[in-house]
């Protein structure tokens, strides 16, 4: 038979004692956060991912502010060139309608002033901006890209942003392609001079006119010494407008009408990838949201606590912790009399 010391029996009951309070304790604290694990000792299993799917959910979180900034700047940039469109028919049809010899000189001039109002129309959305930011200005958001001329001073930047897990977009298009036809824009025409090498060197007392200069027209700019490449410009199509009306011109203005429809197009196409690259935005808008509700369910089964069972636990642990208390109430508290009885 073993023999059972004082202090073994002691030692015993404290251990049981001190294990009925420890889980009690646990319980406690799940249920003041309502979190199973509390610690990563509980589940490290289970711990690392929660904390894998935490950060997977902070990273969606900040893609979602960067779609909903790149929406607002692709918003804008879509309505700035809907309006442009408008004054490019606009003053397509008053061009078309001046076309004619219906009108007089004197009718022609007065409709110039509605003409130039367009173009510092199309000029103030050039240079709009959203906050402190120039929307057309390329990578140079922070100076002012046309000046009143209508010469670009920005660049051919495009600046990408990341919506979703290494998936980027533009969110701007810049002035040159806005406001300029695409570049290298040849004919097919040769050198008018170029049968005739003697016409093209100038009187030595007269001042050189760069090659193709003088056969450039109002409605293009940069002719290269090669050849005829042009790009036109929604400006100088405009300006153009406003000089042959204020001349009484009606062979310039009927010129004007499909470099009116070239420009059109161009500024249609541009919205329709404006329009694409929103909807791939929104797309992934809602591919994040959902991606987050199934994480945050994931998660909430990895770490929450289920609270009837939690509270059901600690209803039987304070029990559990009674029980022990009246088990070990005799013997902790016997005294020497207690055992000379």
């Amino acid at each position: 038979m073993t023999r059972v010391s004082e202090n073994s029996q002691t030692a015993s009951l404290k251990f049981a004692l001190n294990k009925a309070k420890t889980k009690m304790e646990d319980l406690q604290l799940k249920g003041s956060t309502l979190k199973k694990l509390t610690r990563p000792s509980d589940n490290p299993v289970s711990n690392v991912e929660s904390m894998a799917l935490t950060s997977s959910m902070n990273d969606n979180k900040q893609f979602v502010r960067n779609a909903n900034y790149a929406l607002m700047h692709l918003n804008v940039t879509e309505r700035s060139l809907e309006e442009l469109t408008n004054i490019l028919v606009k003053a397509k049809e008053v061009a078309i309608a001046q076309s004619s010899d219906f009108y007089n000189s004197d009718v022609r001039k007065n409709i110039s002033n509605e003409i130039i109002q367009l173009k510092n129309l199309a000029l103030s959305i050039a240079n709009k901006r959203i906050g402190q930011k120039f929307i057309f200005g390329g990578f140079s958001t922070l100076k002012q890209p046309f000046d009143g001329s209508g010469n670009y001073h920005g660049d051919k930047g495009h600046v990408n942003l990341e919506v979703s897990k290494d998936f980027f977009v533009p969110i701007n298009v810049n002035g040159s392609e806005v406001f300029y036809s695409s570049e290298s824009t040849p004919t097919d025409q040769d050198h008018p001079l170029r049968e005739f090498p003697d016409l093209q060197s100038a009187p030595k007392n007269l001042p050189t006119i760069p090659e193709g200069e003088a056969s450039r027209d109002l409605a293009s700019i940069n002719v290269s010494p090669d050849g005829f490449e042009k790009r036109e410009n929604i400006f100088a199509l405009l300006d153009n407008l406003v000089s042959g009306l204020e001349n009484n011109d009606p062979k310039v203005i009927q010129d004007l009408l499909e470099k009116f429809d070239d420009a059109t197009s161009r500024l249609i196409t541009l919205r329709t990838k404006v329009g694409s690259v929103i909807s791939s935005v929104e797309t992934s808008m809602n591919t994040i949201e959902a991606e987050n509700i199934d994480q945050a369910e994931r998660r909430s089964t990895l770490v929450d606590a289920d609270v009837a069972e939690l509270f059901s636990d600690i209803t039987k642990q304070q029990e559990v912790l009674k029980t022990t208390y009246k088990t070990t109430q005799g013997l902790i508290n016997n005294t020497l009399l207690d055992f000379l009885k």
